[in-house]
């Protein structure tokens, strides 16, 4: 899983009642796969995407809640305008293939350097991340 920064907005541009409010960096993951043999070429990569944040509810999470995931909720990744239900800092320290199930990944993350969290993922769901099926695009028209 690669790590990136961005930064989607000009800051200096706002007003300085804003400015403090704004975060000044998101981090966005995307996967990336590679040939197992030297010199180890890069066959893919995905786009990028966020991780989500911990449920509220403990049947949903599978068991305690840790009582800081909390704190993630208060800076949720915004772009553009828009906000999406993710943190604005999560960065993915584990993947890993889970014990007794070969079909399902377990991916381990952090979140706004405040808590961390597993998630289990299909390796299905990876590899369509990974190698999208060209038939799933939507065209787009060029402007007449």
């Amino acid at each position: 899983v690669g790590h990136t920064l961005v930064m989607f907005y000009a800051k200096n541009k706002m007003p300085s009642n804003e400015r403090m409010l704004t975060p000044d960096t998101n981090y966005v993951s995307f996967l990336y796969a590679f040939d197992p043999r030297p010199p180890f070429q890069l066959l893919a990569r995905s786009g990028y995407f966020c991780l989500g944040f911990a449920s509220t509810s403990e049947d949903e999470e599978g068991g305690t809640i840790n009582p800081h995931s909390v704190l993630t909720h208060n800076r949720p990744l915004q772009q553009n305008n828009e906000t999406f239900a993710c943190a604005q800092i999560h960065y993915v320290s584990t993947i890993i293939e889970k014990l007794g199930d070969s079909s399902t990944a377990v991916i381990g993350y952090g979140m706004n350097d405040c808590t961390a969290r597993l998630v289990e993922v299909s390796k299905k769901e990876i590899a369509r991340l990974l190698f999208p099926d060209p038939w799933d695009m939507v065209a787009v028209k060029k402007p007449s």
